[in-house]
């Protein structure tokens, strides 16, 4: 049997719920399976087209398994973590982890470690499903993160030991870069073995212009990391939290918009922009006395964000950040948004575009220039 044991560290605070979700956080095996099946799909459909569904959950179930047949590939997490639940101060932090903090949830605090252990099942053969979940891993500790919030920065994790040799062709697990240039360039460097892994050196010649799902694909997706580094994760995530929260509040036409409708001055709803971040989402009005307006899918009432924000300790414990942003349809085809509304039915509006999310890039890089990913 194949093994590879990894010693991870959180590097924010890492929301993970267990039997109990508002319970003390687990670090529960099931969860790095859903989140590393995430990246796996996200990087085939790069490789092969979004339209391929058949062959897409094929590669799924050679590496994850289903319910016939389990995965060749067993998940083990363990160690000890002190919960915390302390409130947090920067109001960027509190704005990014807003739910998390409003229903004071615990969390593993950073810079809590624990062991990561991946190994084939007896009998199989093959080191190719191993080597395709390191590759979901190295996505997941570059790229994302794992938890509630981990689209908003909590949750960002990094392997800082490997027990044992990696298989050849899988980038280097560990974030050796000292500065974003060099971080920029270990991404794209990374990316591109990961295709190789998959055995072409070119991205999809054909990609829908909105896919259904989120896929790692030049044409849909962009990849950016802050030209700028800090000295610890909280002033990294305060600032980028409140550029962020500044980019949204009272943002034109979406706050008097949806204010007409919930104080029943109109019943026209027009697109709502910032929709394109993630759904559901509230608007209180003080004005209005605390009313409230719920904007969600007419259908389905959540959508995660395609904005995706991670922190990333270099190797000289500096901190930067990196930005992914999917273009993947924001609803199913036809389905549009309603605003949920007290003394009154629900108001329905059209989906809008995803143009507000280059506007926030370009926003973003006014305060801190960034670095794009674009060769990959």
């Amino acid at each position: 049997m194949a093994t590879v044991r990894l010693r991870v560290e959180t590097i924010t605070p890492l929301f993970l719920g267990g039997a109990d979700p508002l319970g003390e956080p687990e670090l529960r095996a099931v969860s790095f399976r859903g989140v590393l099946r995430f990246w796996w799909r996200a990087l085939v459909a790069g490789v092969i087209g979004d339209a391929h569904l058949d062959r897409l959950r094929q590669e799924e179930t050679a590496v994850f398994g289903q319910t016939e047949n389990g995965s060749p590939i067993i998940v083990r997490v363990s160690g000890q973590a002190r919960p915390q639940g302390a409130p947090m101060q920067q109001p960027g932090v509190g704005y990014l982890f807003w739910s998390m903090l409003r229903t004071r949830r615990q969390y593993l605090p950073a810079g809590t470690s624990f062991s990561l252990i991946l190994q084939t099942r007896p009998g199989v053969r093959s080191d190719e499903p191993l080597n395709r979940l390191l590759a979901s891993l190295w996505l997941l500790t570059h790229l994302g993160g794992i938890g509630s919030r981990a689209r908003r920065g909590a949750g960002s994790v990094q392997v800082m030991d490997v027990q044992g040799q990696l298989p050849p062709g899988v980038p280097e697990l560990q974030v050796r870069s000292q500065s974003p240039q060099q971080l920029h360039d270990e991404l794209a460097a990374g990316l591109s073995q990961l295709r190789a892994l998959l055995g072409t050196e070119a991205p999809a010649t054909t990609i829908s212009p909105t896919p259904n799902f989120d896929v790692l694909h030049p044409s849909v997706c962009r990849i950016v990391v802050l030209n700028r580094t800090w000295d610890t994760w909280e002033r990294a995530l305060d600032e980028v939290g409140q550029t962020f929260q500044n980019f949204r509040s009272r943002r034109p036409p979406d706050y008097l918009n949806v204010r007409n409708v919930v104080s029943g001055t109109s019943r026209m709803l027009q697109p709502v922009e910032r929709a394109a971040f993630g759904l559901p989402i509230v608007f209180y009005y003080r004005s209005l006395g605390g009313q409230q307006g719920i904007l969600e899918g007419a259908t389905h009432d959540r959508r995660a964000s395609p904005l995706l924000i991670r922190v990333v300790r270099l190797a000289n414990r500096r901190y930067t950040m990196v930005i992914t942003v999917f273009k993947a349809a924001l609803l199913e085809s036809g389905e549009g948004l309603r605003v949920r509304r007290r003394g009154g039915p629900p108001i329905s509006a059209p989906a809008p575009d995803l143009e507000i999310l280059d506007s926030f890039l370009n926003d973003l890089g006014r305060t801190f220039p960034w670095l794009e990913v674009a060769s990959w």
